[in-house]
């Protein structure tokens, strides 16, 4: 099939060269003869234009804003502050897992010691040693605390409070604040 339709396309075989083939001659141009001498056509130069340097435009240097200075420095006491802060929480944190571990090791520490002290605590043992001068207290020796009640306290005045205690009173509050602050 392709035979076929390559030998309708082309009636002649050109072996891929146009220029041989008959069908092309009455259509073609004529290469110049010896008396026809094509002469090359003069060139036109263009006008010279005078060699110019671009102009560069400069900015002028501008003034540092006080405001952008004391700004960079602000973010940067910012910036300071925060990493110190950061290095702050990381040491108490470190202290924070250090003070856990001791009182784990105090709570059980503690644990040993109430079992030891348990087993020194023996009622029989100092009935023995004390022998029949202990013996259990009675009802009316018993007394009982009532702590339901919220706390309270009672301040009674002594006699003869004049103005001059109440300077003394004062004198010994402030004292008193100077040596807690000392």
């Amino acid at each position: 099939m392709a035979s076929r339709r390559r030998s309708q396309i082309s009636a002649y075989r050109t072996y891929g060269s146009v220029a041989y083939a008959p069908a092309y001659t009455e259509n073609t141009v004529r290469s110049p003869g010896r008396e026809e001498v094509v002469r090359p056509r003069p060139r036109v130069r263009p006008k010279e234009r005078p060699l110019t340097r671009t102009q560069v435009r400069v900015r002028e240097a501008g003034r540092v804003s006080l405001f952008a200075v004391v700004g960079f420095l602000l973010v940067g006491a910012f910036a300071a502050l925060l990493l110190l802060s950061h290095t702050q929480y990381t040491v108490l944190a470190d202290e924070v897992v250090s003070l856990r571990q001791e009182l784990d090791g105090l709570l059980t520490e503690n644990a040993a010691l109430v079992a030891k002290y348990e087993q020194v605590f023996d009622l029989e043992r100092i009935q023995q040693a004390v022998g029949s001068s202990m013996v259990r207290p009675t009802a009316s020796q018993i007394e009982y605390i009532d702590l339901s009640e919220p706390d309270s306290v009672e301040l009674f005045a002594g006699a003869g409070g004049g103005i001059l205690d109440g300077l003394r009173g004062i004198g010994a509050v402030i004292s008193d604040v100077i040596e807690y602050f000392r």
